[in-house]
């Protein structure tokens, strides 16, 4: 079944943030994001990141949520895909490795000099599949902190 991998549009929301919820009960998390959050997020006057969608004939099979970051003492730009989920009834049809493909070019056409994709620590299979497109591991930052607002 053909794909096109496209930018996710308005009327996505509700399929998207089904797909979203999908994903973090797979990780074993509560889903909690509402429509109204996903909308501003991604659609809103300060959008948090961009969503890219595998469109088959209307039903949507995967999507991507890419986030930009900056380093202020280089100014080097970098996209993290933040998310990358594949439908089951998809896996196996090159669409996941379509998506990255489209994620790098969208971060290289933004100025950005790397894209990073981090996933679970138990994620062995999706461990191996970047690492089977050439991706490599990076060691990880030093600790972060943080403070809820």
């Amino acid at each position: 079944m053909p794909c096109l991998i496209r930018p996710a549009d308005l009327p996505d929301v509700v399929h998207l943030r089904d797909m979203i919820h999908t994903l973090a009960r797979h990780h074993g998390d509560r889903p909690a994001m509402s429509l109204a959050q996903l909308h501003r997020d991604l659609f809103g006057p300060q959008p948090m990141a961009q969503a890219l969608v595998a469109d088959a004939n209307g039903t949507l099979q995967c999507y991507a949520l890419l986030c930009t970051h900056w380093r202020a003492h280089t100014g080097e730009r970098a996209v993290d895909l933040h998310h990358l989920f594949v439908a089951p009834e998809a896996h196996g049809l090159g669409i996941g490795r379509a998506h990255i493909r489209a994620a790098t070019q969208r971060a290289r056409s933004s100025g950005a000099i790397k894209l990073t994709i981090g996933t679970d620590p138990d994620n062995t299979a999706a461990q191996d599949f970047y690492r089977h497109l050439g991706l490599i591991q990076s060691p990880q930052p030093g600790p972060r902190f943080a403070q809820a607002l």
